[in-house]
Formats: C-alpha cells, structure tokens, sequence
C-alpha cells in the first residue's frame, strides 16, 4: 500500500510552487536511460509547458540505454515541448547522443565526449549488434534529427555505423566519438562552455536562476524496481512465496511477501515501463495457470506449460528489449531458490516431489532380489557364483542372492565359494576347492553336512 501510494503521488510532490517566468529548468539526465527516464522527462516537460520556464535544460552524463526509452524522449522533445531546449552534456554516450542531438541548442563542457552509440542487443551468448535492419533505422533516425536540429548528418550518422567515413575524422571502420572541441568543429554543438552559466550565458540565459528538478522518490524507486535484475528477483520471490504457501498447511510468511514482491513487481512494471492493464492481465493469468497446475493438476501439463508461456509474452510486452535479462536472471534465481528451498525443508511436500520414496527389499527379501544392506551372518557361509566374478559378480547364498566380490582372482559361473571377509556392504569370497569341500547344487552345505547326509541315506 505504501508503495502504490508513493508511486500514485511522486509527481505531484514534485511540482514547483515558485513563480517559474524567470527560471530555466534542469533535467538531469544521468546513468542508464530507461522508460522510467522517458516517464520523468515527459511528465517534466508537460509542466513547463504549464508553467512556462525560460529554458528547459537537459543535462546529460549518461552511458546511454534502451532504444526505446532514447525514442520516447526524443519524440517528446521534438514534438510535445513549448520551451526553448537546451542540452548540456559532460558525456552522452549511445542513446545519450541522440537525446543531446534533439535539443535545440547544444553545449559540450570541458572534457566530455558524445558519440559511439552503436545499437547492441543482448543474447543468450552475450552481447551483439544489431542486424541491418535494425542497424539502417537507427542511422536514419540519427540522421534525421540530426537535420532537424541543423546538425551534420553525416557525422550523427558516423555514431551508429562504424562504415560512415567522414573525412580527417573517422575511417570506414571505427565508429565516431567526439571530444568537446571536434563536437563544435563538426558541427555537432553550439559552443563549447567552461560550466553551466557559461552555457546559459552562451545562449542568452545569463543571470537566470536555475531550478533543478530531481526525479521524486516514487520515479526514483520505479526506475530501481523496474531493472531487470531487480524486476527478476522480485518475480521469483513471489512465485517462490507463493509455491511455499501452496505445499504448506495454512498461510503464513512466505505467501504473504509472495504477494507483497508480485504487487510491488506488477506497480513498478505499470508506472515506470510502463506496462498496460493487458499485460499485467496477462502476467496474472500465467500465474493462476501455474497454480492450477500444481494444485488441481498434478503433473506437468496443458496447465503448466500455457502459464509458462503466458508470464514469458507478459514479460516480453514489458520490458521489451529488456526481457531477455529479465528472463535469464530468472531461471538463475528460480534455480538458486530452488535449491535453498530443498536444502531448507527436506521434509516439506515441496521436496517429496523430488525426492524416491520407494526403499529396496531388506536382506529377508524374496528370491530374485539382490541384496546391498550389511551382511555380516554371511561370513563364513559358502554359495555358489552365479555369475563370472571379474572379480565382482553376484552369488548364491541359500536362496538370497548378494554382490560380492573376488580377492582378485577370476572365479567363473557355477563354482563353490566362501565368504571370508564382510566390510559393510562389502563382501569379498575365495573360491573352495570341491575336492574337500563338495557342495549340493541345490544349496549351500559343508564338507560335514555332506558327510552326515550321506551317511543318513546308508542306513535308511
């Protein structure tokens, strides 16, 4: 509850109460661009264009990001702005060059670079570039807006194709980063600025008073909830709580924060994304699924799989470009809380899906069953190899049959033998010699039960 309201009202804690006529606006732009960076800019922009600021400032230190998150605001800053943009950059890498491209007008600070913003995507191997496809559309957006702004296309389109040659700067195989200067003399920025007043300055700003607009707390903890490796682990702590709930008597603990992480999952997914209603539908249902399917459809089946599939499309149509991460870290966390889980409660109905319950027939099992359970009454006993002892084999002991093993010597099928030593489930044999120790084929007897039974048929 504390989260949804935090989310609910972090834009409008955010609203300046100051007369904004004189101000110019900043807008820091830094770390990685995500939706939940597009959602902050849009929603910054919508209220200059209510309060109407001098300037709106972009001031840009970012390695870049998300193609679409770079797209959104771009398309926000070209077309929904009504206040002069300016961008002043320390360092716009990769999504962050086209964001500072879109400005109106452009400063480079001292020591900043701007650039190098070849499209990769993330793969099960690793990271890669894009295909053509891809690659073409990117470059012709640079390009475009590139044109928008009064800026070298060639160049803003060097930055996404390392085979863009501009003379006396790039080959046709290194893609374009620009220092501070080369920007200005390529015609990239405006100017060159010492620091943010001189920018200003530069741009007819000078002695304006600057409001810097931070995101508020519930777009700060929706951009951190929203990546993918804590968007991951938040979805498997509340499939996890939630399975716990399903294999335990009652409802505790774990099923109450398997709900509290999946709301907190679905919030952040809905506001900083952001995703629609259909996708949260969608994420929902994949869950019901797969409840379903561990509850009233023991097994895995039509059940378990549509669930499977419905939380994968879910988290696709969230995260877009993201998913895959978002799915890898996943199955690492589902396998690391597995694991625990087993290792935690070896008793549970959890664990009994994983674990033989069946036991092995004891040493009084019946005839055909081999026995692996100690067998120390069997030492000085003597049976019979009923098969090649290599030197391990099996023999017959009466009407058990036991594994047992040579002293090393090769001992073939059907020959007399003798235990001499029993070491837990270790029983190691000699074969005997049947000129002093004959034995009936129908069992096991020594020499003086052979001898009695012989006299016993005499006298009858």
């Amino acid at each position: 509850m504390l989260v949804l309201a935090l989310l609910a009202t972090g834009v409008a804690a955010t609203a300046q109460s100051a007369t904004a006529g004189n101000q110019v606006w900043l807008l820091p732009i830094d770390g990685e661009i995500t939706v939940a960076t597009a959602s902050f800019v849009r929603s910054r922009v919508l209220q200059a264009n209510e309060q109407q600021p001098l300037a709106l400032v972009l001031f840009l230190d970012t390695p870049g990001g998300s193609v679409d998150a770079m797209q959104r605001i771009v398309g926000t800053i070209l077309h929904d702005t009504r206040v002069p943009t300016i961008a002043v950059v320390q360092n716009a890498f990769s999504a962050g060059a086209l964001v500072a491209m879109s400005a109106e007008h452009l400063a480079m600070l001292p020591g900043s670079s701007i650039g190098a913003a070849l499209p990769i995507i993330a793969t099960p191997t690793g990271i890669a570039p894009v295909d053509e496809k891809f690659s073409s559309a990117l470059r012709g957006e640079f390009r475009s807006v590139a044109e928008a702004r009064g800026r070298n296309a060639l160049v803003a389109e060097g930055m996404v194709d390392e085979r863009v040659e501009v003379p006396g700067l790039s080959t046709a195989s290194e893609l374009i980063t620009l220092t501070a200067r080369q920007a200005v003399e390529h015609g990239i920025a405006d100017t060159e600025a010492a620091n943010l007043d001189a920018a200003l300055a530069a741009f007819g700003y000078a002695g304006a008073s600057v409001t810097r607009l931070e995101p508020g707390l519930s777009e700060r903890l929706a951009g951190l909830l929203s990546r993918p490796l804590v968007a991951a682990l938040l979805l498997v702590i509340g499939i996890g709580g939630l399975l716990i709930e399903l294999f335990s008597p009652g409802f505790g603990v774990p099923g109450a924060i398997g709900i509290v992480a999946l709301a907190v999952f679905a919030a952040a997914a809905y506001f900083a994304n952001p995703a629609g209603l259909l996708d949260v539908g969608i994420l929902v249902v994949g869950m019901v699924l797969l409840a379903v399917e561990v509850i009233v459809l023991p097994g895995f089946g039509v059940a378990g799989v549509l669930g499977l599939a419905a939380i994968v499309v879910a988290l696709v149509r969230i995260f877009e470009e993201s998913a895959l991460p978002v799915l890898g870290y996943g199955v690492v966390f589902g396998g690391v809380l597995m694991a625990v889980l087993l290792w935690m409660l070896p008793n549970s109905r959890l664990a009994a899906i994983f674990r033989l319950s069946d036991r092995l027939p004891s040493s009084g099992g019946t005839a055909g069953t081999v026995s692996t359970v100690d067998r120390v009454d069997l030492l000085g006993a003597i049976g019979t190899a009923i098969t090649d002892l290599r030197p391990a084999g099996v023999a017959r002991f009466g009407n058990d049959r036991v594994d047992v093993v040579s002293e090393g010597d090769y001992i073939s099928v059907g020959s007399p033998i003798t235990v001499l030593r029993v070491e837990g489930s270790r029983v190691t044999v000699r074969q005997v010699d049947t000129g002093t120790n004959p034995i009936d084929p129908r069992g096991a007897r020594t020499g003086a039960e052979q001898s009695a039974a012989d006299s016993g048929r005499e006298e009858a």
